[in-house]
């Protein structure tokens, strides 16, 4: 063994442990990744959640997308400013999948693209904390609140989309995508829109008096009144609804209208006034 050589061995025994020293601090994998977003193994943070559909995988892929466009374009993250929530190029039927899976992924972009920050609405996140946590499930407090405003503008809200014949969804209307809540209440007032949405379309569109047309439009005449009134702040009471009073039908079906159009504002005004927060 030549001197050189003999030095050379000496040299790498002698200063094993400080290269594996250094190979730690330098970052040199020691095993797999902890604690990885979702539960992603091996750094795939991206990965959308094994128990998802195909539909809630597009969408969760889509919302990492719209996630980094709206970072990179210094957008205030929001997913319902994306079109693609919006609208979803999904069939009909699969839109609330599409949009379950669509917030999950961009919550997880926002708080991977800003570096794990928590992102600067709350509303959107998946199980994200935030101001009004502590209160979703009391019957009073800031989100019984929200939730008890959001339910009766999305129960007007429907109205005027019925009334306007625009495609009934709450995602189109100014009022859900933009509410005049503090930012800590905007999940909590959005839920309480859509469930008065829905509620209200059910009403306004659903059926009433066993397959009885006359009885099913004085029915959803009365809901609309009930709106009406309540979105203009008027006393509640059907006797001060000229469509009631003067109802446009056969003198003898007078009756039978008012009926059915008691029984839709009755209903529609205990829905607005009853739901306190409800979930």
């Amino acid at each position: 063994m030549t001197y050189h050589r003999y030095a050379v061995m000496t040299l790498v025994f002698l200063l094993g442990p400080s290269i594996r020293i250094c190979a730690v601090a330098h970052g040199q994998p020691q095993g797999p990744p902890q604690g990885g977003y979702y539960g992603q193994e091996h750094g795939d943070w991206d990965a959308p959640p094994r128990e998802y559909s195909d539909i809630q995988r597009q969408g969760f892929r889509d919302g990492i997308e719209g996630a980094r466009r709206d970072i990179e374009h210094h957008r205030q993250p929001d997913p319902n400013n994306r079109d693609e929530y919006r609208h979803p190029n999904a069939p009909r039927g699969m839109w609330d999948t599409y949009r379950e899976g669509f917030r999950r992924g961009y919550d997880v972009g926002v708080r991977h693209l800003m570096g794990g920050e928590a992102p600067t609405r709350p509303e959107y996140g998946v199980g994200q904390p935030g101001p009004d946590r502590g209160d979703r499930g009391a019957p009073n407090g800031p989100g019984s609140d929200a939730r008890l405003r959001g339910f009766q503008d999305g129960m007007v809200g429907a109205l005027r989309d019925v009334q306007n014949r625009r495609r009934p969804d709450p995602n189109n209307r100014d009022e859900y995508r933009s509410p005049n809540v503090p930012y800590g209440l905007v999940e909590s007032y959005r839920e309480g829109f859509r469930h008065g949405y829905e509620r209200s379309m059910a009403l306004l569109t659903g059926g009433y008096g066993r397959g009885d047309d006359f009885m099913q439009r004085a029915f959803q005449d009365g809901v609309a009144g009930a709106l009406n009134d309540f979105s203009n702040n008027r006393r509640p009471d059907p006797n001060n609804r000229d469509e009631y009073r003067h109802p446009n039908v056969p003198y003898g079906r007078l009756g039978t209208y008012q009926d059915g159009f008691r029984h839709g504002y009755q209903q529609a005004m205990s829905e607005l006034t009853g739901y306190y927060g409800r979930r």
